[in-house]
């Protein structure tokens, strides 16, 4: 080539490489993704992580093709992203030099390598018109730009997929080297505890420590202890130790952390602490990318995090002398019993009375455990929701307290119900005890609930005020379904007086007012609700033919708590309407449910809940459907019922791991009001009662069915294989 022709094609070069760059760049950390964030994800939806590079090697073709528009193309994304970006970073951790900087490989290289396209297109067209045109030995160098474009990003990803898995720490044994005294992790941990304690009250009294030889393991250990007191952090110290004893370190530890508590911190006082001890594992391959990795955007759903083990630290916090498993802030529950149930319904009955209201009798939604606070507004959804399982737990253990409570609580649900000419039969949202007002707000899911509770109480009670009132209940829904058997979601009042319908479709609502209106007409054999539910059920049957079993609607993507409401509410349909139609359509639904349920023992934070389920609340109720799959199966003498029995009891021991207990309250200041409250998820520690009621009534249901022994247990990784990587 020409040094005239490569000085003014010399751009075109440039830009080609900053594009591979980019691009290599992005399919790095898409695979990574893939490997790490995206474990519990389907396989097609873990490609997603591979959006970003994708598309970068789709503007790098466009580019190579038509130099001009693929530079003002790659201009306006990466300078749209980029600037997006920048918007992202100021608002959470504040726009800096170094967060600015930290974005141009990934995107605001996308820019300059716009620029220099346009300055290559530009020369490429007066080439053009200066009746110039490309030798046609230098075609193969045009070739090559192609095979580089793609080959060197897709070489990246198949030299990433094959180093990510062997840069991990390798499985090692126990050996003789000090750690072989271990028998499990649990040991470990509880020599760990009673170590630090120990030092906590000799350093109170000013006496020395004895070193137990158990921990007489010398290693490179980094690790930190934090001082828990009523619910507060009252001190915390860390050190660092290369090539030595790993007593030594946990003591230094120690003592920096009582020489941070306040000073009057005393002996007695450290009769109600508990010490947190974090291990952090050494520098790891991936940890040199990590402050830039950090900052590069995810696709993550809402609370999902990266789970790659070689990141989170080993933690554990005491109780009653022991070190309890601690991961993400979560004590892990690797094992469950009809024991360890049993004692869950029994604290969570006992949490759900402490949610009703003394004066109204009616419920709250949530309870903020950090400020000990249930709210300003009592719900009628959750209320009907709680009076639901209380009955159920009676059935259960026979609390009498429940059977003296259901004259209160039936007289606060059925004062809820409007008796205005707009909304007659509808049920208000919530109530405001303060100030004895109800909000102006119509949900039909509301309905709906309270009508399951309503038929309940009166084949219980056989008072026809119940009764009445469901069926008022449900000619109102009637009012709300429009002509392709979609329901109105709401139906509001606004500050000016005018009423507002919900037009977006909800399939949670929908499966809500399925199921109601086919168990009115199962009491009623009223046509009017049967011919309101068949539209539904035709609705959702055509949905699933058309788009399969997995579906979203106008408020959520295709998730499984939605999809679970489709099926639950039409086996709730198909006991009015047994057409094998229908039931085959459930059985397909709830064997596509089962699919998607987290079984990587790897990641206990996770094992066992659903994909895209992330709350306590979604994966309970879909712990609820399991159950009545399971039943529904066996009454169909079909086989393979175990199966959803399986997932149950995996469900279950999820749900109990983020249940509050006597082990994981140690940053509450007053522990025992939460004691049973199970929890949104392992960041929102504040406690729904729709989660208490959806797990509950799993937990009830099933009781019968399980057998005595331990019911699941999965392994935790040698002691020795952890204590090798940490002292490194």
């Amino acid at each position: 080539m020409g040094r005239w022709k490569f000085k003014h094609w010399f751009a075109g070069y440039i830009a080609l490489a900053v594009m591979v760059l980019v691009t290599s760049l992005w399919t790095f950390w898409g695979v990574r993704a893939m490997c790490y964030q995206g474990w519990w994800e389907v396989w097609y939806v873990r490609l997603l992580y591979l959006a970003p590079a994708i598309v970068c090697l789709g503007l790098t073709l466009i580019m190579l093709t038509r130099p001009r528009a693929g530079g003002w193309l790659i201009i306006v994304i990466g300078g749209a992203f980029t600037g997006w970006w920048w918007w992202q970073i100021s608002v959470t951790d504040g726009l800096n030099l170094s967060n600015v900087l930290s974005m141009l490989p990934f995107s605001g290289l996308l820019v300059v390598a716009g620029v220099l396209s346009l300055v290559d297109g530009h020369y490429r067209q007066r080439l053009r018109s200066e009746g110039g045109r490309l030798p046609s030995k230098e075609r193969l160098p045009r070739k090559l730009r192609y095979v580089l474009a793609i080959g060197f990003p897709l070489l990246v990803a198949v030299v990433a997929l094959v180093l990510i898995p062997l840069t991990q720490f390798p499985e090692i044994s126990n050996q003789q080297d000090g750690t072989e005294v271990y028998t499990d992790s649990d040991q470990f941990r509880n020599l760990c505890v009673q170590f630090v304690r120990t030092v906590a009250e000799n350093h109170l009294d000013g006496q020395t420590t004895q070193y137990p030889t158990e921990l007489g393991i010398e290693g490179n250990w980094e690790l930190d202890i934090t001082i828990y007191h009523q619910g507060e952090i009252k001190g915390a110290g860390g050190s660092k130790g290369k090539d030595e004893i790993l007593s030594l370190t946990l003591e230094e530890a120690t003592r920096n952390a009582l020489e941070e508590a306040h000073p009057k911190f005393t002996k007695e006082d450290l009769e109600e602490v508990r010490f947190l001890i974090t291990f952090y594992y050494p520098p790891h391959f991936f940890t040199q990318v990590d402050n830039l990795s950090q900052l590069i955007p995810r696709f993550e759903y809402d609370y999902s995090h990266s789970f790659c083990h070689d990141d989170l630290p080993f933690s554990f916090i005491e109780y009653d002398g022991e070190g309890k498993e601690l991961v993400e802030g979560l004590v892990i529950i690797r094992s469950l019993d009809k024991q360890l149930m049993l004692q869950k319904i029994e604290q969570g009955k006992e949490f759900l009375f402490r949610a009703m209201h003394e004066g109204e009798h009616g419920f709250y939604k949530r309870y903020d455990t950090e400020n000990d606070y249930f709210g300003s507004r009592l719900h009628t959804v959750y209320s009907a929701s709680i009076i639901y399982t209380f009955l159920k737990i009676y059935d259960f253990d026979q609390d009498e307290r429940i059977l003296e409570g259901i004259p209160q609580w039936g007289d606060f649900l059925l004062s809820m119900q409007s008796k205005d000419e707009e909304t007659y039969g509808a049920f208000h949202y919530s109530y405001y005890p303060s100030s004895g007002t109800k909000e102006g707000s119509f949900p039909v899911g509301t309905t709906a609930l309270s009508i399951f509770t309503l038929l309940d109480l009166y084949e219980r009670t056989d008072d026809s005020r119940y009764l009445e009132s469901a069926k008022l209940g449900g000619d109102w829904l009637t009012t709300m379904q429009r002509p392709d058997g979609i329901m109105y979601a709401y139906k509001n009042q606004y500050s000016g007086g005018e009423w507002v319908y919900g037009e977006n479709e909800s399939l949670l609502y929908n499966g809500q007012v399925l199921s109601a209106l086919s168990r009115l007409y199962i009491i009623t054999g009223e046509t009017r609700y049967y011919d309101a539910a068949e539209r539904i059920a035709q609705h959702f049957s055509a949905r699933v033919e058309k788009e399969g079993c997995f579906l979203g609607d106008d408020y959520r993507w295709a998730n499984p708590i939605s999809s679970a409401w489709v099926a639950m509410s039409l086996l709730d349909f198909y006991q009015i309407n047994k057409e094998d139609y229908y039931r085959n359509i459930i059985l397909k639904c709830s064997d596509d449910l089962l699919k998607r349920q987290a079984k990587d023992i790897n990641h206990p934070l996770y094992r066992g809940s659903w994909y895209r389920a992330y709350s306590t609340s979604g994966n309970g109720w879909l712990a609820e459907v399991m159950m009545e799959m399971y039943r529904f199966c066996q009454e169909q003498n079909m086989d393979g019922c175990d199966k959803y029995k399986e997932a149950i009891v995996k469900v279950i021991r999820w749900v109990i791991q983020n249940t509050y207990s006597e082990e994981n309250t140690f940053f509450l200041k007053e522990p025992e009001k939460a004691i049973g409250g199970i929890f949104w998820d392992y960041e929102n520690k504040y406690v729904r009662t729709d989660s208490m009621c959806h797990a509950l009534n799993a937990y009830v249901g099933m009781m019968d069915d399980w057998e005595d022994g331990t019911l699941l247990s999965f392994p935790e990784q040698p002691i020795g294989v952890i204590l090798s990587q940490l002292r490194r």
